[in-house]
Protein backbone atom coordinates (compact mmCIF):
# COMPACT_ATOMS: atom_id res chain seq x y z
CA UNK A 1 0.00 0.00 0.00
CA UNK A 2 2.07 2.56 0.65
CA UNK A 3 4.11 1.83 -2.75
CA UNK A 4 0.89 2.61 -4.29
CA UNK A 5 0.31 5.62 -2.08
CA UNK A 6 3.56 6.74 -3.22
CA UNK A 7 3.14 6.75 -6.67
CA UNK A 8 -0.11 7.99 -6.51
CA UNK A 9 0.90 11.30 -4.81
CA UNK A 10 3.85 11.13 -7.48
CA UNK A 11 1.42 11.33 -10.19
CA UNK A 12 -0.64 13.65 -8.37
CA UNK A 13 2.54 15.67 -8.11
CA UNK A 14 2.99 15.66 -11.95
CA UNK A 15 -0.46 16.40 -12.94
CA UNK A 16 -0.47 19.42 -10.84
CA UNK A 17 3.04 20.64 -12.35
CA UNK A 18 1.39 20.25 -16.24
CA UNK A 19 -1.32 22.10 -15.14
CA UNK A 20 0.82 25.13 -14.20
CA UNK A 21 2.74 24.81 -17.82
CA UNK A 22 -0.39 25.03 -19.18
CA UNK A 23 -1.05 21.38 -19.84
CA UNK A 24 -4.88 20.92 -18.55
CA UNK A 25 -5.05 16.90 -17.49
CA UNK A 26 -8.88 16.98 -18.13
CA UNK A 27 -9.28 18.10 -21.34
CA UNK A 28 -6.00 16.43 -23.20
CA UNK A 29 -6.89 15.61 -27.13
CA UNK A 30 -4.59 13.82 -29.56
CA UNK A 31 -3.33 17.30 -30.77
CA UNK A 32 -1.37 17.56 -27.20
CA UNK A 33 0.29 14.30 -27.74
CA UNK A 34 3.42 16.17 -29.07
CA UNK A 35 2.92 19.07 -26.43
CA UNK A 36 2.74 16.41 -24.04
CA UNK A 37 6.21 14.17 -25.20
CA UNK A 38 8.10 17.70 -25.39
CA UNK A 39 7.56 17.50 -20.77
CA UNK A 40 9.01 14.81 -20.87
CA UNK A 41 13.01 14.26 -18.99
CA UNK A 42 12.33 17.69 -16.85
CA UNK A 43 11.51 15.23 -13.75
CA UNK A 44 10.58 11.77 -12.68
CA UNK A 45 6.84 12.85 -11.40
CA UNK A 46 6.37 14.79 -15.17
CA UNK A 47 7.24 11.57 -16.55
CA UNK A 48 4.33 9.41 -14.64
CA UNK A 49 1.62 12.08 -15.32
CA UNK A 50 2.96 12.30 -19.09
CA UNK A 51 2.51 8.46 -19.84
CA UNK A 52 -0.82 8.70 -17.31
CA UNK A 53 -2.13 10.92 -19.48
CA UNK A 54 -0.93 9.74 -22.62
CA UNK A 55 -2.99 6.31 -21.83
CA UNK A 56 -6.02 7.94 -21.71
CA UNK A 57 -5.63 9.01 -25.05
CA UNK A 58 -7.11 6.88 -27.99
CA UNK A 59 -4.79 7.64 -31.02
CA UNK A 60 -2.06 5.56 -32.40
CA UNK A 61 0.63 8.33 -32.06
CA UNK A 62 -0.11 8.30 -28.46
CA UNK A 63 0.72 4.42 -28.21
CA UNK A 64 3.50 5.69 -30.39
CA UNK A 65 4.48 7.48 -27.68
CA UNK A 66 4.03 5.19 -24.97
CA UNK A 67 6.33 2.32 -26.57
CA UNK A 68 8.91 4.69 -27.01
CA UNK A 69 8.70 5.99 -23.43
CA UNK A 70 8.46 2.13 -22.41
CA UNK A 71 11.97 1.07 -24.76
CA UNK A 72 13.91 4.27 -23.33
CA UNK A 73 12.42 4.50 -19.86
CA UNK A 74 15.64 4.29 -17.14
CA UNK A 75 13.21 4.23 -13.92
CA UNK A 76 11.51 0.79 -13.89
CA UNK A 77 8.35 3.00 -12.41
CA UNK A 78 8.25 4.79 -15.35
CA UNK A 79 8.26 1.66 -17.72
CA UNK A 80 5.33 0.35 -15.63
CA UNK A 81 3.51 3.25 -15.66
CA UNK A 82 3.89 2.98 -19.68
CA UNK A 83 2.91 -0.30 -19.74
CA UNK A 84 -0.06 0.15 -17.31
CA UNK A 85 -1.44 3.06 -19.98
CA UNK A 86 -0.49 0.51 -22.75
CA UNK A 87 -2.91 -1.86 -21.28
CA UNK A 88 -5.73 0.80 -21.18
CA UNK A 89 -5.07 1.45 -24.78
CA UNK A 90 -5.38 -1.78 -25.87
CA UNK A 91 -8.51 -2.24 -23.77
CA UNK A 92 -9.82 0.20 -25.61
CA UNK A 93 -8.94 -1.71 -29.18
CA UNK A 94 -6.06 -0.02 -29.97
CA UNK A 95 -3.36 -2.06 -31.66
CA UNK A 96 -0.69 -1.95 -29.18
CA UNK A 97 1.88 -4.72 -30.77
CA UNK A 98 1.30 -6.28 -34.27
CA UNK A 99 -0.88 -9.24 -33.96
CA UNK A 100 -2.56 -11.78 -36.62
CA UNK A 101 -5.02 -10.34 -38.53
CA UNK A 102 -8.60 -10.87 -36.19
CA UNK A 103 -11.03 -12.93 -37.90
CA UNK A 104 -14.38 -12.47 -39.62
CA UNK A 105 -17.25 -12.51 -37.55
CA UNK A 106 -18.92 -15.38 -37.82
CA UNK A 107 -23.32 -16.14 -37.73
CA UNK A 108 -24.28 -18.33 -34.64
CA UNK A 109 -25.10 -21.62 -35.47
CA UNK A 110 -28.29 -21.30 -33.47
CA UNK A 111 -29.26 -20.44 -37.34
CA UNK A 112 -27.92 -23.16 -38.81
CA UNK A 113 -24.13 -21.66 -39.65
CA UNK A 114 -21.23 -23.97 -39.67
CA UNK A 115 -18.57 -22.56 -37.12
CA UNK A 116 -18.34 -22.37 -33.22
CA UNK A 117 -20.27 -19.98 -31.68
CA UNK A 118 -19.70 -18.73 -28.13
CA UNK A 119 -22.62 -17.65 -25.34
CA UNK A 120 -22.42 -15.59 -22.13
CA UNK A 121 -24.55 -15.02 -19.62
CA UNK A 122 -25.26 -12.16 -17.32
CA UNK A 123 -22.68 -11.65 -14.42
CA UNK A 124 -24.47 -12.59 -10.49
CA UNK A 125 -23.47 -10.86 -7.67
CA UNK A 126 -21.15 -13.40 -6.28
CA UNK A 127 -19.54 -12.82 -10.07
CA UNK A 128 -20.12 -16.13 -11.66
CA UNK A 129 -21.39 -16.23 -15.39
CA UNK A 130 -22.82 -19.42 -17.53
CA UNK A 131 -20.35 -19.82 -20.89
CA UNK A 132 -21.26 -21.78 -23.46
CA UNK A 133 -19.32 -23.27 -26.46
CA UNK A 134 -21.64 -24.66 -29.52
CA UNK A 135 -20.68 -25.93 -32.87
CA UNK A 136 -22.24 -28.45 -35.36
CA UNK A 137 -21.58 -31.86 -34.92
CA UNK A 138 -20.71 -34.30 -37.42
CA UNK A 139 -23.69 -36.55 -36.63
CA UNK A 140 -26.52 -33.82 -36.32
CA UNK A 141 -27.50 -31.38 -33.80
CA UNK A 142 -25.05 -29.61 -31.70
CA UNK A 143 -21.99 -30.22 -29.55
CA UNK A 144 -22.28 -28.04 -26.63
CA UNK A 145 -19.54 -26.99 -23.68
CA UNK A 146 -21.63 -25.42 -20.91
CA UNK A 147 -19.63 -24.17 -17.77
CA UNK A 148 -20.02 -22.41 -14.99
CA UNK A 149 -17.64 -20.20 -14.11
CA UNK A 150 -16.62 -18.05 -10.83
CA UNK A 151 -13.73 -14.72 -11.27
CA UNK A 152 -12.59 -15.60 -8.27
CA UNK A 153 -12.69 -19.04 -7.57
CA UNK A 154 -12.35 -20.66 -11.43
CA UNK A 155 -14.17 -23.14 -12.87
CA UNK A 156 -17.27 -24.36 -10.65
CA UNK A 157 -18.55 -27.00 -13.37
CA UNK A 158 -18.86 -27.95 -16.54
CA UNK A 159 -20.21 -30.54 -19.07
CA UNK A 160 -20.71 -31.48 -22.82
CA UNK A 161 -23.48 -32.89 -25.03
CA UNK A 162 -25.08 -33.45 -28.31
CA UNK A 163 -28.03 -31.54 -28.01
CA UNK A 164 -30.91 -30.62 -30.51
CA UNK A 165 -30.44 -26.99 -31.91
CA UNK A 166 -34.68 -26.49 -30.47
CA UNK A 167 -33.58 -27.86 -27.03
CA UNK A 168 -30.62 -25.62 -26.95
CA UNK A 169 -32.97 -22.94 -27.67
CA UNK A 170 -35.28 -23.93 -25.24
CA UNK A 171 -32.21 -23.60 -22.42
CA UNK A 172 -31.66 -20.17 -23.75
CA UNK A 173 -35.47 -19.14 -22.80
CA UNK A 174 -35.49 -20.52 -19.50
CA UNK A 175 -32.24 -18.73 -18.77
CA UNK A 176 -33.78 -15.66 -20.16
CA UNK A 177 -37.13 -16.32 -17.87
CA UNK A 178 -34.85 -17.03 -15.05
CA UNK A 179 -31.72 -14.18 -15.38
CA UNK A 180 -34.35 -11.25 -17.23
CA UNK A 181 -31.63 -11.62 -20.27
CA UNK A 182 -30.75 -14.34 -22.84
CA UNK A 183 -27.61 -15.36 -23.03
CA UNK A 184 -24.94 -12.63 -24.98
CA UNK A 185 -23.65 -13.96 -28.47
CA UNK A 186 -19.67 -13.12 -28.16
CA UNK A 187 -16.75 -14.28 -30.10
CA UNK A 188 -16.20 -17.78 -29.48
CA UNK A 189 -12.73 -17.31 -28.94
CA UNK A 190 -13.64 -14.88 -25.75
CA UNK A 191 -15.84 -17.16 -24.81
CA UNK A 192 -13.10 -19.75 -25.06
CA UNK A 193 -10.50 -17.59 -22.73
CA UNK A 194 -13.22 -17.11 -19.67
CA UNK A 195 -13.55 -21.17 -19.43
CA UNK A 196 -9.87 -22.20 -19.94
CA UNK A 197 -8.87 -19.18 -17.46
CA UNK A 198 -11.32 -20.53 -15.11
CA UNK A 199 -9.59 -23.79 -15.47
CA UNK A 200 -6.39 -23.10 -14.86
CA UNK A 201 -7.61 -21.10 -11.55
CA UNK A 202 -9.58 -23.99 -10.37
CA UNK A 203 -6.29 -26.40 -11.30
CA UNK A 204 -4.10 -24.19 -9.24
CA UNK A 205 -6.64 -24.03 -6.29
CA UNK A 206 -6.36 -28.09 -6.24
CA UNK A 207 -9.73 -28.35 -7.50
CA UNK A 208 -11.01 -31.38 -9.44
CA UNK A 209 -12.32 -30.51 -12.71
CA UNK A 210 -13.29 -33.76 -14.27
CA UNK A 211 -13.27 -34.21 -18.08
CA UNK A 212 -13.31 -30.68 -18.79
CA UNK A 213 -10.25 -30.99 -21.08
CA UNK A 214 -11.40 -33.70 -23.21
CA UNK A 215 -14.57 -31.46 -23.69
CA UNK A 216 -12.72 -28.43 -24.26
CA UNK A 217 -10.71 -30.35 -26.96
CA UNK A 218 -14.19 -30.78 -29.20
CA UNK A 219 -13.17 -27.10 -29.89
CA UNK A 220 -9.78 -25.96 -29.66
CA UNK A 221 -7.18 -28.14 -28.31
CA UNK A 222 -4.84 -25.63 -27.95
CA UNK A 223 -4.11 -22.77 -25.41
CA UNK A 224 -6.22 -20.06 -26.35
CA UNK A 225 -4.83 -16.70 -27.74
CA UNK A 226 -5.78 -13.60 -25.71
CA UNK A 227 -8.61 -11.30 -26.91
CA UNK A 228 -10.04 -7.76 -26.57
CA UNK A 229 -13.33 -7.68 -24.56
CA UNK A 230 -16.03 -7.36 -27.78
CA UNK A 231 -17.51 -4.24 -25.77
CA UNK A 232 -15.14 -2.47 -27.23
CA UNK A 233 -15.48 -3.01 -30.52
CA UNK A 234 -20.00 -2.33 -30.30
CA UNK A 235 -19.62 0.80 -28.25
CA UNK A 236 -17.94 4.07 -28.49
CA UNK A 237 -15.73 4.86 -25.66
CA UNK A 238 -16.17 8.51 -25.57
CA UNK A 239 -20.18 8.25 -25.50
CA UNK A 240 -19.76 5.96 -22.83
CA UNK A 241 -17.58 8.80 -20.95
CA UNK A 242 -20.36 11.01 -21.37
CA UNK A 243 -22.58 8.34 -19.38
CA UNK A 244 -20.63 7.96 -15.94
CA UNK A 245 -21.60 10.74 -13.66
CA UNK A 246 -24.69 9.00 -13.43
CA UNK A 247 -23.79 5.33 -12.95
CA UNK A 248 -25.10 4.95 -9.50
CA UNK A 249 -28.75 4.38 -11.33
CA UNK A 250 -27.37 0.94 -12.28
CA UNK A 251 -28.15 0.16 -8.80
CA UNK A 252 -31.93 0.54 -9.53
CA UNK A 253 -31.25 -2.41 -12.57
CA UNK A 254 -32.61 -5.50 -12.43
CA UNK A 255 -29.66 -7.06 -13.38
CA UNK A 256 -27.37 -5.25 -10.28
CA UNK A 257 -30.26 -5.50 -7.51
CA UNK A 258 -28.69 -9.04 -5.79
CA UNK A 259 -25.08 -7.11 -6.31
CA UNK A 260 -23.47 -7.73 -2.70
CA UNK A 261 -19.53 -7.29 -2.32
CA UNK A 262 -17.72 -10.33 -0.94
CA UNK A 263 -17.64 -10.51 2.52
CA UNK A 264 -14.14 -10.89 2.65
CA UNK A 265 -13.50 -8.08 0.55
CA UNK A 266 -15.91 -5.90 3.04
CA UNK A 267 -14.72 -7.27 6.35
CA UNK A 268 -11.83 -5.29 6.74
CA UNK A 269 -14.33 -1.41 6.59
CA UNK A 270 -17.32 -3.10 8.46
CA UNK A 271 -14.92 -3.23 11.35
CA UNK A 272 -13.80 0.15 10.95
CA UNK A 273 -17.49 1.29 10.49
CA UNK A 274 -18.87 -0.19 13.56
CA UNK A 275 -16.08 1.41 15.51
CA UNK A 276 -16.89 4.70 14.08
CA UNK A 277 -20.41 4.47 14.99
CA UNK A 278 -19.81 3.16 18.53
CA UNK A 279 -17.35 5.20 19.24
CA UNK A 280 -16.90 7.01 22.30
CA UNK A 281 -15.95 9.99 21.27
CA UNK A 282 -18.57 12.79 21.37
CA UNK A 283 -19.30 13.36 17.75
CA UNK A 284 -22.52 14.83 15.83
CA UNK A 285 -24.56 12.91 13.38
CA UNK A 286 -22.64 14.95 10.19
CA UNK A 287 -19.15 14.16 11.59
CA UNK A 288 -20.02 10.61 11.88
CA UNK A 289 -21.12 10.06 8.36
CA UNK A 290 -17.84 12.39 7.04
CA UNK A 291 -15.97 9.39 9.23
CA UNK A 292 -17.79 7.03 7.56
CA UNK A 293 -17.73 8.34 3.89
CA UNK A 294 -13.78 8.74 4.50
CA UNK A 295 -13.50 4.73 4.91
CA UNK A 296 -15.66 3.73 2.22
CA UNK A 297 -13.30 6.01 0.25
CA UNK A 298 -10.47 4.07 1.35
CA UNK A 299 -12.53 0.91 0.13
CA UNK A 300 -12.85 2.38 -2.51
CA UNK A 301 -9.48 2.62 -3.28
CA UNK A 302 -8.27 -0.54 -1.89
CA UNK A 303 -11.19 -3.36 -3.00
CA UNK A 304 -11.50 -1.73 -6.84
CA UNK A 305 -7.42 -2.11 -7.97
CA UNK A 306 -5.12 -4.59 -8.04
CA UNK A 307 -6.67 -8.12 -8.70
CA UNK A 308 -9.91 -7.13 -7.34
CA UNK A 309 -10.19 -4.13 -9.81
CA UNK A 310 -9.34 -6.17 -12.85
CA UNK A 311 -12.19 -8.46 -11.71
CA UNK A 312 -14.59 -5.22 -11.57
CA UNK A 313 -13.41 -4.32 -15.37
CA UNK A 314 -14.03 -7.19 -16.76
CA UNK A 315 -17.87 -7.63 -14.56
CA UNK A 316 -18.78 -4.40 -15.92
CA UNK A 317 -17.65 -4.92 -19.55
CA UNK A 318 -19.61 -7.88 -19.70
CA UNK A 319 -22.88 -7.14 -17.86
CA UNK A 320 -22.54 -4.11 -20.72
CA UNK A 321 -22.35 -6.57 -23.50
CA UNK A 322 -25.38 -8.49 -22.06
CA UNK A 323 -27.38 -5.09 -21.48
CA UNK A 324 -26.45 -4.10 -25.01
CA UNK A 325 -27.24 -7.37 -26.70
CA UNK A 326 -30.92 -7.29 -25.09
CA UNK A 327 -30.79 -3.63 -26.96
CA UNK A 328 -30.57 -1.70 -23.52
CA UNK A 329 -27.89 0.44 -24.83
CA UNK A 330 -28.00 3.04 -22.13
CA UNK A 331 -27.34 0.80 -19.16
CA UNK A 332 -25.42 -0.44 -21.15
CA UNK A 333 -23.42 2.48 -22.21
CA UNK A 334 -23.26 3.55 -18.67
CA UNK A 335 -21.74 0.18 -17.51
CA UNK A 336 -19.17 0.02 -20.01
CA UNK A 337 -18.37 3.88 -18.44
CA UNK A 338 -17.45 2.21 -15.02
CA UNK A 339 -15.45 -0.93 -16.64
CA UNK A 340 -13.72 2.72 -18.64
CA UNK A 341 -13.08 4.25 -15.16
CA UNK A 342 -11.89 0.96 -13.43
CA UNK A 343 -9.52 0.59 -16.38
CA UNK A 344 -7.53 3.96 -15.43
CA UNK A 345 -7.04 2.66 -12.09
CA UNK A 346 -6.76 5.74 -10.28
CA UNK A 347 -9.98 5.21 -8.20
CA UNK A 348 -8.52 7.37 -5.35
CA UNK A 349 -8.73 10.31 -7.93
CA UNK A 350 -11.91 9.33 -8.87
CA UNK A 351 -15.58 9.07 -7.70
CA UNK A 352 -17.34 6.65 -9.52
CA UNK A 353 -21.08 7.09 -8.08
CA UNK A 354 -21.83 3.23 -8.90
CA UNK A 355 -19.16 1.82 -6.73
CA UNK A 356 -19.65 4.33 -4.06
CA UNK A 357 -23.61 3.46 -3.69
CA UNK A 358 -22.19 -0.36 -4.10
CA UNK A 359 -19.98 -0.27 -1.17
CA UNK A 360 -22.99 1.65 0.65
CA UNK A 361 -25.58 -1.09 -0.53
CA UNK A 362 -22.65 -4.02 0.78
CA UNK A 363 -22.18 -2.20 4.33
CA UNK A 364 -26.10 -1.84 4.95
CA UNK A 365 -26.67 -5.77 4.15
CA UNK A 366 -23.96 -7.17 6.32
CA UNK A 367 -24.58 -4.95 9.10
CA UNK A 368 -28.51 -5.99 8.73
CA UNK A 369 -27.38 -9.77 8.32
CA UNK A 370 -25.42 -9.15 11.84
CA UNK A 371 -27.62 -7.81 13.64
CA UNK A 372 -30.25 -10.70 12.39
CA UNK A 373 -27.99 -12.97 13.50
CA UNK A 374 -27.64 -11.79 17.01
CA UNK A 375 -31.75 -11.53 17.65
CA UNK A 376 -31.67 -14.92 16.33
CA UNK A 377 -28.61 -16.43 18.60
CA UNK A 378 -30.59 -17.25 22.20
CA UNK A 379 -29.26 -15.56 25.53
CA UNK A 380 -26.89 -16.97 28.09
CA UNK A 381 -28.07 -15.36 30.79
CA UNK A 382 -30.61 -17.32 33.06
CA UNK A 383 -33.21 -15.34 34.52
CA UNK A 384 -33.90 -16.18 38.21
Amino acid sequence: MAKKDAHDAALKRGLERLREAGVDATKVSAGAIDALARHLGENSEIDLAVAFLLGRLADPAGVAALLKIEKTAASKELKREARRALFKLEQKGLTVRPTEEAAPEKRPVFGGGSDIEGYLSLVDGAGDRLVWLVRPHAGGGLQLLQAMVSDRTGLLRADGAVIKRKELRAQAEEIKKERGLAMAAVPWEYADGIVYEAYEKAKAAGQKTGQFSSMRAAFNPMKPKAVPHPIYSRLNRNEAQSEDWRSRRLLDEPEFRFWILDEDWMQPYLDRVAEAQESRLVLNEAQKEERIAAILRAAAREIFAGESGAIFVRRMEDMALCLLESNRKEPALIAFAVALQLAEGQIGILDISFLTGLLQKSSAFYFTQAKRKAEEEPSLIVKP
